[in-house]
């Protein structure tokens, strides 16, 4: 227990006071052997209740580092094959609920039809809940922001310097030119290796620096209307990228354009446009269902590697479903950034159901393991961790036809550890055992009169 921020003095001295009681409550009882090895069992549970959630605690409240991973029962529900895993998986993300808000296209469409329709007309198809995104008034700002910015960029005063530039430049090219340029006249003789320069080329030199300054004039002055006119409607410009933006998403979303994909087995990205995923993902969800039904049929018998296979096929389907909807965001996020002028768009992140359950679910182990080794309230408490225990089970069932949950010990079939300690639990519910050492005899005394066990 020395990854927990307890001294091992106190642990030890915590220990040894636990057996200590426990000697005590079996001698006030005429030492029965029922009695010593409830409470031992009830203390064991306890303990290790106690000790489970503060665990927990202490790597949540630590934080990610190099040599701590927070608590988080995500991994485990993902791949819950039972029947509470969809439900629990709910609890952390949806992402069928996200594909058919985010992905699926709003009307039946084909790719080619959709590519010839006008920009304003693709970007009315964009997905309600993308489109809601795009158009959030914090985004137009953003957005409008951005578009100033390069009206800024492109002032008078960095016109005038950029045209300064570009005339000093033909200003130096007709100087270096004559520099490494020897005039004479032509002697007509061709016995002289020096370069002959005429008249007429001084002249090309001068004419070539006359058109670089004008084409700088030119650009200089092109510029000052580009930024005019962008300072002028700058809130025009803004609303019309995030047209460009619905236009570019929903044209995904209908087939028109692609976008790279990872695809299982095969290396690199994939170009897939959005029902070519969504098609994809419903491929690879019949494949583990069928093998799914196909190992069900008979009831687990088979290798190891049958039951392997069944899990793979699973994850790949979860996992195919979930890629898909995170990449739909990373696509909205992609737009976001453009819009924002390059930056990223920092979004607050959202606490969901799975991520509070997960903080219920540590002080809720740290509850019952102090309420059971003290013995307070104990047939009520265990109680309440019995359930705790079959929602656990029936999110990933020992059944011989779903994969073991990960970090399972031996290979249960039906019974795991989890039915075990529920069954302990249940059974301690039976008995007074609160009363024999614990709280419960102060707290409950005036509802029963102390009885020695014979």
């Amino acid at each position: 227990m020395s990854h927990l921020p307890i001294p091992l003095a106190v642990l030890y001295a915590g220990l040894a006071g636990t057996v200590l009681a426990l000697i005590v409550a079996t001698a006030q009882n005429k030492w029965s052997p029922r009695v010593f090895f409830l409470l031992a069992l009830r203390l064991a549970i306890g303990w290790h209740f106690l000790f489970e959630g503060l665990y927990k605690v202490q790597s949540y409240s630590t934080g990610p580092s190099d040599t701590n991973k927070p608590f988080t029962s995500e991994p485990y529900f993902r791949a819950a094959p039972g029947p509470l895993g969809p439900k629990m998986r709910k609890e952390f993300s949806d992402p069928a609920k996200e594909i058919a808000e985010k992905v699926s296209a709003p009307d039946e469409m084909s790719a080619a039809d959709f590519a010839k329709l006008k920009i304003e007309e693709q970007a009315a198809k964009c997905p309600a809940a993308v489109a809601t995104l795009i158009d959030a008034n914090d985004m137009l700002k953003l957005t409008e922001e951005a578009v100033m910015l390069e009206v800024n960029t492109t002032d008078p005063k960095a016109i005038k310097d950029a045209e300064d530039k570009a005339l000093k430049a033909a200003d130096e090219a007709e100087a270096n030119a004559l520099r490494h340029a020897r005039f004479h006249a032509k002697k007509g003789d061709g016995k002289d290796d020096i370069p002959r320069w005429t008249e007429a080329d001084i002249a090309a030199i001068k004419k070539d620096k006359e058109a670089a300054k004008a084409k700088a004039k030119v650009d200089a002055d092109k510029k000052r209307a580009e930024s005019k006119a962008k300072g002028d409607n700058f809130k025009a410009e803004a609303a019309q990228r995030l047209v460009e933006a619905k236009a570019a998403y929903a044209r995904w979303v209908y087939g028109a354009d692609k976008r790279g994909a990872l695809v299982k087995f095969v290396s690199g990205d994939v170009l897939m446009s959005g029902p070519e995923r969504i098609a994809h993902v419903k491929w690879v969800q019949q494949n583990a269902q069928e093998v799914a039904d196909r190992q069900a049929n008979g009831l687990g018998n088979g290798t190891g590697t049958d039951s392997k296979r069944v899990a793979e096929f699973r994850m790949a389907a979860i996992v195919a479903e979930a890629d898909l909807a995170r990449d739909a965001d990373a696509f909205i996020a992609d737009l976001k950034k453009e819009l924002n002028g390059g930056k990223a768009v920092e979004v607050e992140p959202r606490e969901s159901r799975g991520q509070r359950l997960d903080r219920i679910t540590m002080w809720f182990l740290v509850g019952v393991g102090a309420f059971i080794m003290g013995g307070l309230f104990t047939r009520l408490v265990c109680v309440m961790a019995a359930g705790f225990l079959v929602v656990t089970y029936l999110a990933h069932p020992a059944f011989p036809w779903f994969p073991l949950p990960p970090n399972t010990e031996g290979n249960p079939v039906f019974v795991n550890k989890n039915v075990i300690e529920a069954l302990a639990l249940l059974a301690l519910a039976c008995y007074p055992t609160g009363r024999w050492l614990g709280l419960d005899a102060l707290v409950l005394r005036p509802c029963w009169k102390h009885k020695p066990e014979n």
